[in-house]
């Protein structure tokens, strides 16, 4: 199962068919790490055709199990694929309340433009700093114009 993580991030295809049937399995059977990766697959066209609608199905599966990776791959389809913002903005909270840097920065954008919530600068520059003590670097060049608004 790690092994078919680390693929899809880097970014390299399935081996073969057998591997997609064998997460397709686990992801039915409830594996939520399957479940994430057998999205990617559909996100990303990796052993499969491309499939929004696949890949959303799969994500929302292992978000709701707990998975941040789930959460915050689930929030960023939905942004940049036009889909609900205001479920990409829970799940991306989601994601962020869990620790996870990407997300703490992506949420505190959300919230700095509005996207899916109303607009919330002070919000947004909890969240860069969150991300900033992390070693986020983009959060913490953001999170430097908040002009103290953040306390420690």
């Amino acid at each position: 199962m790690l092994t078919l993580i680390l693929l899809l991030a880097l970014g390299t295809a399935l081996a073969a068919p057998a591997d997609i049937d064998n997460l397709r399995a686990g992801a039915e059977a409830g594996d939520a790490w399957d479940q994430l990766n057998l999205g990617a697959a559909y996100d990303h066209g990796m052993g499969v055709e491309a499939d929004r609608q696949q890949a959303l199905h799969w994500y929302r599966r292992s978000a709701a199990q707990g998975v941040v990776e789930a959460q915050f791959s689930l929030a960023h389809l939905l942004v940049n694929s036009a889909g609900d913002l205001g479920e990409a903005a829970r799940w991306m909270r989601a994601a962020a309340e869990q620790g996870y840097t990407d997300a703490q920065y992506l949420y505190g954008v959300m919230l700095a433009e509005g996207m899916g919530e109303g607009r919330d600068h002070q919000g947004a520059c909890l969240w860069w700093q969150r991300a900033a003590d992390q070693g986020h670097v983009e959060a913490r060049d953001r999170s430097a114009d908040c002009g103290g608004i953040v306390e420690k």
